[in-house]
């Protein structure tokens, strides 16, 4: 008898969930309300945690704004897995926007988000690009 926990919900599962749910001509609130969803998905893991993370990345030769959602946890096997939502903007207000928080609880997670000077500038602004994927740290 194994005594690992089984998941209600595979990864590949829940990065469908997000690819069917998050399209790029949704408004940034619409999006947060998608990855709000995600976290309530159960998928029985150990060490859960959630990071926002924005600040200046290269796209394409151009400085542009990464705002990144992740839900973080183990994968049984000692390993931590990461399923992540990035918008990438093009933005003036690059400097002023960097922020990185961690936090256990998603609902608090989700608050940050959205009380973020980030999120106050881009849910006026057009999304880039948007890439939502799962890997291992």
């Amino acid at each position: 008898m194994s005594t690992r926990k089984e998941r209600k919900f595979t990864i590949m599962q829940i990065l469908n969930f997000l690819k069917s749910n998050i399209k790029s001509d949704m408004s940034l609130l619409s999006i947060v309300n998608e990855f709000s969803q995600m976290c309530r998905i159960e998928i029985n893991a150990d060490d859960e945690m959630f990071l926002f993370e924005t600040g200046p990345i290269t796209h394409n030769d151009k400085n542009m704004l990464l705002f990144s959602m992740v839900r973080q946890f183990s994968d049984g096997n000692d390993e931590l897995m990461q399923i992540r939502v990035e918008i990438i903007y093009d933005t003036n207000e690059i400097k002023k926007l960097s922020a990185c928080s961690w936090h256990k609880n998603s609902g608090e997670f989700i608050q940050t988000v959205l009380l973020s000077k980030a999120f106050e500038v881009c849910k006026n602004l057009r999304i880039e690009k948007i890439e939502i994927c799962a890997d291992r740290t």
